[in-house]
């Protein structure tokens, strides 16, 4: 891979990440319980903004991409710290025998791998 695709797969991973954090936060799919949206949408307001120069400032200059990606990770990595104070697990319904002991030791691992397992596809398919 040349080095011009490195920062690339890094805005896509770090964009992709925000993304799914933000459709967790919104409860789809419905792992945790849905917060007040429009409070948390004030306070990501700024953060958003940012992000959004990040990618239009990349545009212009190719290698800011690794700062735009690692700014939105960043973001994400925000949302899921609010989306852990909000609640202590996931919804009932995903709870059985089997997986009662690992989702109490482990309450945002639903999170984590939606986020960050879907993320990490997205950047294989795109290195294929």
């Amino acid at each position: 891979m040349s080095i011009p695709g490195i920062p690339f797969l890094i805005g896509i991973f770090g964009f992709c990440y925000l993304i799914l954090a933000l459709q967790v936060n919104s409860s789809f799919p419905p792992f945790y319980e849905k917060g007040d949206i429009e409070k948390e949408m004030k306070l990501d307001l700024p953060y958003m903004m940012a992000v959004f120069v990040l990618l239009v400032a990349s545009a212009l200059l190719p290698y800011l991409f690794v700062l735009f990606g690692l700014v939105s990770g960043w973001f994400g990595v925000r949302i899921r710290q609010r989306v852990q104070k909000r609640t202590r697990g996931p919804l009932p319904w995903l709870l059985n025998p089997l997986t009662i002991g690992v989702i109490n030791r482990w309450p945002m691992l639903l999170f984590d791998a939606w986020t960050i397992g879907l993320a990490a596809l997205m950047v294989i398919v795109m290195t294929f």
